[in-house]
């Protein structure tokens, strides 16, 4: 007989504040989220970064990505008034820049260039992409969808854009050069170091 392991079950069903999610000595999970960095700009088309972390592919025909954010962070509100945004793929060598950025003052360029990255022109939109990203998805506004002060903000798929050298490599190494991250909790993240073929 299989050995049942011990549960311990959250009912968060009647909780109504914004920090819901299953949350056990400050950790949440069991999901995470590959750490993304989202460049936008104003009408003035002066951009903006910021750090996400609930981001995800919701479709492949048309190419529909999404994530979280605050309505009140200068991301949404940038994207709400232009319509465009980039999500730049960072590689864990970006890690401890990346954990900077939110303490930095949102100043233009300044910003970008405070946090020791590099605004560099895209291919179809006025937003800049971060030059040190291994890849870029230049996205045009689609949808939103409001949960008390919180976001979630849907964008189709202009164009994508990967480093080269991830490109050019075995299907089995481009993780490796990619160094893709998720954010966990309390300063930790985690790193995929390595792609496996499911046996047939």
């Amino acid at each position: 007989m299989k050995k049942t392991v011990e549960k311990v079950d959250y009912d968060i069903s009647g909780l109504r504040a914004v920090e819901t999610f299953p949350i056990v000595d400050g950790l949440r999970f069991p999901l995470v989220g590959q750490t993304a960095l989202i460049t936008s700009v104003n009408k003035e088309k002066i951009p903006s970064l910021g750090v996400k972390s609930s981001i995800s592919i919701f479709s492949s025909r048309p190419a529909v990505v999404g994530f979280g954010c605050n309505t009140s962070h200068l991301t949404a509100k940038n994207i709400l008034s232009t319509g465009e945004f980039i999500i730049n793929v960072p590689g864990t060598e970006l890690a401890k820049k990346i954990w900077k950025i939110t303490e930095i003052e949102p100043t233009g360029e300044k910003e970008i260039k405070k946090a020791g990255l590099t605004p560099v022109k895209s291919a179809k939109l006025s937003t800049p992409r971060i030059a040190e990203c291994k890849a870029h998805l230049e996205c045009s506004l689609d949808w939103t969808k409001k949960y008390g002060e919180e976001m979630v903000i849907f964008g189709r798929v202009l164009l994508a854009s990967v480093d080269k050298k991830v490109v050019e490599a075995d299907v089995l190494e481009r993780y490796k050069h990619l160094k893709l991250f998720a954010q966990l909790d309390n300063g930790l993240y985690g790193v995929i170091k390595e792609a496996k073929k499911l046996s047939s």
